[in-house]
């Protein structure tokens, strides 16, 4: 009876649990498309097109390379080397690299691809609101020029741009796209499960977890909510190119 009364305060005060025995959680992995072949991905620095001058994009662009490097599959180049080899070439010193640009980029670091986008949205106070755009250039030819500007895509909140779906599969950018916000009922419950298992992540520590998150940690929930709509994507554009390939022999 003790026990079950101090369960109810604890919920009373807002404290929430989760009694599981001994074995916590697992975190929700993502997995490359492209297993068993381990892919190499280089980051370039994140663009800043969300209006707000005081981001730090390269403290954003740290989380993204976190979350890809926990892709299953996937081995991520450090930050920095894509830098310098960036100041080498000079790539990216007058403005945003066009993909050509990304793809030399992506040769001289001999990476399978190279992961590029912009932040489109930043409000670092309550309620937070983080967006970005993605797109995964490959270094294989595979990929046809982009004829999407991943700046002019239409955005829903926490969703997907429906422009995607109108190019061929095997002709299509593998890009995702999203405006992530905590007064969205359907973001907080991805928050949650997105929680299980990551101790920086954890509702049940003292300080509430989820809902005393800084701007740098919800940036890195909604990167991993975009890679798994990028590797979806990359799923379907693999389908599509061994089908083209197929079709063609």
């Amino acid at each position: 009876m003790r026990i079950k009364s101090l369960v109810r305060l604890l919920i009373g005060f807002g404290v929430v649990f989760a009694v599981t025995g001994c074995a916590k959680p697992k975190p929700v992995s993502l997995t490359s498309p492209w297993m068993p072949r381990q892919q190499v991905w280089a980051i370039a620095p994140l663009a800043n097109e969300s209006g707000v001058s005081h981001v730090d994009r390269l403290a954003i662009t740290d989380g993204l390379v976190l979350e890809a490097a926990s892709i299953r599959g996937v081995d991520v180049l450090p930050l920095n080397r894509t830098l310098e080899t960036m100041l080498s070439l000079n790539i990216g010193l007058d403005g945003i690299p066009n993909e050509e640009e990304y793809r030399e980029l992506c040769q001289v670091l001999n990476a399978d691809a190279i992961l590029v986008g912009t932040i489109i949205a930043y409000d670092p106070y309550q309620p937070l609101r983080f967006g970005s755009s993605l797109q995964l250039i490959r270094n294989d030819g595979a990929t046809a020029p982009s004829q999407i500007d991943p700046r002019a895509l239409s955005m829903s909140l926490g969703g997907a741009s429906e422009t995607l779906m109108r190019a061929p599969l095997e002709t299509r950018p593998i890009q995702s796209s999203g405006i992530f916000d905590t007064e969205n009922h359907d973001v907080l419950a991805r928050m949650a499960a997105y929680s299980n298992g990551r101790s920086t992540h954890d509702p049940a520590r003292g300080d509430f977890g989820l809902y005393h998150l800084d701007m740098d940690d919800y940036a890195e929930f909604v990167f991993h909510q975009l890679l798994e709509r990028l590797l979806r994507e990359a799923s379907y554009a693999e389908s599509a190119d061994s089908a083209y390939f197929a079709n063609a022999s």
